[in-house]
């Protein structure tokens, strides 16, 4: 018998459906190492007929390529997590979901001292409340405002016991509600005009005597922002306060 490498051998390529004739089997083992040949490819003896797939041949078997065995050290490495700077945690059921109000108040007082200090209006015949004096007229009373006054004492001139305040409230030059100290007369007499109303901004003008605290005129700003929250639950047509503060006409040199 031959020795392996005196053999000669047929090698048909199946994909290609080429025969290649009387390969020496050192030029098989190298095709096999090389990768061109596969598993499934035939060969046989030169001058045989019986083809053979090279995987079922013993001298040919140990020359395919080998997968290796997969390594401890090859596992992929755990990327590190990429921080987004945004916080996907849900809000947990202990937190509070109530919409905090105190920067609206702030920026609704910020407002109001702003229109006192800079708009100026007809205070016409309302009432005798010494609002702070403007030095130029800037505007005149729209038609269909409303006005709450806010006094240290009634058209008697009497002030409240341990400097109560006294309310009042009107629409136009008209005024509806006298000088009380139960602020929920005011706040009642201008839920009822608004009972009919669609929505749409409501002008509202605070008439504050000059002497007063400012915390004084702020409590009644917080009051009337309650209020229009108050009317909109349940209104198709949302209402919206915008409070303006009032001042005294400008005064006249000479006088």
């Amino acid at each position: 018998m031959a020795s392996p490498k005196q053999r000669t051998l047929d090698v048909w390529i199946l994909e290609a459906n080429m025969v290649y004739r009387e390969v020496p089997y050192v030029v098989v083992t190298d095709w096999l190492q090389q990768g061109r040949l596969l598993a499934d490819d035939c060969v046989r003896l030169s001058g045989s007929k019986k083809w053979h797939a090279i995987k079922a041949v013993p001298a040919l078997g140990p020359f395919l390529p080998k997968v290796e065995p997969q390594q401890a050290e090859d596992r992929a490495e755990a990327l590190e997590p990429v921080d987004l700077g945004m916080d996907w945690r849900r809000p947990g059921e202990e937190e509070d979901e109530d919409v905090d109000m105190i920067p609206l108040i702030d920026i609704s007082l910020v407002l109001l001292i702003f229109f006192m200090m800079t708009a100026s209006i007809s205070t016409g015949i309302l009432s005798t409340i010494a609002t702070p004096a403007a030095q130029h007229q800037l505007a005149a009373i729209t038609q269909g405002s409303y006005w709450v006054g806010v006094d240290s004492k009634n058209r008697a001139g009497i002030k409240g016991e341990d400097g109560a305040t006294w309310y009042s409230f009107g629409k136009d030059v008209k005024e509806q509600v006298a000088p009380t100290q139960d602020f929920a007369q005011v706040t009642g007499a201008l839920v009822k005009e608004l009972e009919k109303a669609d929505g749409g901004e409501v002008k509202i003008r605070l008439r504050g005597e000059r002497s007063l605290p400012i915390e004084t005129i702020k409590g009644v700003v917080v009051q009337l922002q309650d209020l229009e929250g108050r009317l909109n639950r349940g209104r198709t047509g949302r209402l919206t306060f915008v409070i303006l503060g009032e001042v005294s006409e400008p005064k006249i040199s000479g006088q």
